[in-house]
């Protein structure tokens, strides 16, 4: 089969599981702008599930002191590991609206997922956090009075990375230059405003780009000229595990999915055709913290 024909099979399979369920309802145009949608895509993570879904609501709580409003959308992609009997019983616990839990009868894959969150959102602004991540509640409005104040497609902060309970390194904190063209050092755990990723087009489902359509959508909103900031602060922990997003990529069957280089390869074409940005160490994103406003970076 060709690639058109794969993408075009892909699609309909999603439209017809979005019109089946009717949850094109659920899809806002106008989103409110003082508040933030937490969304946790999930596909068979069920043991991490307590934890992720712990810090966002202990993130809602700490938005509501600081006089925002929130919400939580768990969409799960399909598992078969009892993690929908769990979101039933965590569901019922939090009988509420912030908390809104969503099932997919088939396996659609983790972009055309968060898209379908990005839609469903009530609020423009977005954190996007797999199932396995957690999040920092302390500094959750820290993020949206950022991402708030300079108008930013995607705000990102420092994700402590860990392998157990042992403490690698920190991820994501570098501001954005176009060394991103070489490869990618800011993770998806980040703020983005729903709006803008929408009007681009959402993250690419293209499954040429299988476990890195992260790297594509960052590029793709610098170089249409959307502002990327960093801020110096803790986001959450970003845990290892052996069947997360990155160690299925790392750990990718060429028989099945593409391999990281042709991946790599696909992303290359996009935007460094010239083969000259790739070392190219202008800076293009911004060091941005709401108790000082924006720093320079050197």
């Amino acid at each position: 089969m060709s690639d058109a024909r794969t993408l075009g099979s892909l699609h309909r399979l999603e439209s017809s599981l979005l019109d089946d369920q009717k949850w094109s309802d659920l899809h806002r145009d106008k989103k409110l702008e003082d508040g933030l949608t937490i969304v946790i895509p999930n596909w068979n993570h069920q043991l991490y599930l307590p934890r992720s879904i712990r810090s966002a609501l202990e993130g809602l709580k700490r938005l509501e002191e600081g006089g925002f409003s929130g919400e939580i959308i768990i969409i799960d992609d399909g598992s078969r590991d009892g993690s929908q009997k769990l979101l039933r019983s965590i569901q019922m616990l939090y009988a509420e609206s912030r908390l809104r839990t969503l099932f997919l009868p088939r396996n659609l894959g983790l972009p055309r997922v968060r898209n379908l969150g990005l839609e469903m959102s009530k609020y423009r602004y977005v954190c996007l956090m797999d199932a396995d991540n957690e999040l920092i509640a302390d500094n959750v409005p820290l993020f949206l009075q950022s991402i708030i104040e300079t108008g930013a497609a995607l705000v990102h902060g420092n994700l402590i990375d860990k392998q157990g309970e042992k403490v690698s390194q920190l991820l994501s904190g570098r501001v954005a230059n176009l060394r991103l063209t070489d490869r990618n050092y800011i993770d998806a755990f980040a703020l983005v405003d729903a709006t803008e990723l929408l009007k681009l087009g959402g993250f690419m489902s293209d499954p040429r780009l299988y476990g890195y359509e992260d790297w594509e959508m960052l590029l793709h909103l610098i170089f249409e000229g959307r502002k990327v900031v960093f801020v110096p602060a803790a986001m959450g922990y970003y845990y290892r595990n052996p069947r997360s997003m990155l160690e299925e990529t790392v750990q990718s069957d060429e028989k099945s999915r593409p391999s990281a280089a042709e991946s790599a390869s696909l992303v290359w074409r996009m935007f460094a055709q010239t083969g000259t940005r790739e070392w190219d160490p202008m800076q293009v994103g911004y060091v941005y913290h709401p108790a000082v406003g924006y720093i320079d970076q050197c």
